[in-house]
């Protein structure tokens, strides 16, 4: 599962746990440009949700520096340090930097999934994702697999069903 979070404007923490590694990215998009730096980091498997926290310089409580994101394994907490695009273990598993625990309390679970789109209705309108169909009357729009197999005439484009041979509107055979 992937966590994000917001550190700046244009500039994205993304987290995942693929087995016993932790692989961090960061995203920055401005006018015109997109940077992304991800590193692997062998952390164990998580037991919790990572956790995130901003670094700010002092005196400068709107502008973040970093961040920090807590990753707890069965072994201890990993400490992963985030600054511009670089991405390095500040401290790892138990024991190793007793004073980094005392922060915790500033730390934020990263953002959950998003759950997939429930069916829209207004009105005579509805709209379903998965499969997706569109129906508004009596007209309906559906771009299911099944859909995509309309056929049409390859000499003149008029539909024609699945079961036909031969064209109804100019006679041409059709293939299979």
């Amino acid at each position: 599962m992937t966590y994000n979070w917001q550190l700046a404007t244009g500039q994205q923490l993304s987290v995942d746990n693929q087995g016993a590694q932790t692989v961090v990215t960061i995203s920055n998009n401005s006018a015109g440009q997109q940077q992304r730096t991800t590193n692997s980091f062998n952390t164990g498997i998580w037991i919790v949700p990572p956790e995130m926290s901003i670094l700010h310089e002092r005196g400068f409580a709107n502008d973040p520096t970093g961040a920090t994101v807590k990753i707890t394994t069965p072994t201890g907490t990993v400490l992963i340090q985030v600054r511009g695009n670089s991405i390095q273990i500040q401290s790892a598993h138990s024991g190793e930097h007793q004073s980094s625990t005392s922060t915790s309390s500033t730390f934020t679970t990263g953002m959950a999934p998003i759950q997939p789109m429930q069916p829209m209705q207004m009105g005579n309108m509805q709209m379903n994702m998965q499969p997706m169909v569109m129906k508004m009357g009596d007209m309906e729009l559906n771009m299911d697999a099944t859909a995509s197999q309309s056929k049409f005439c390859s000499q003149c484009g008029t539909p024609v069903k699945p079961a036909d041979k031969f064209c109804a509107s100019c006679g041409h055979k059709l293939g299979s």
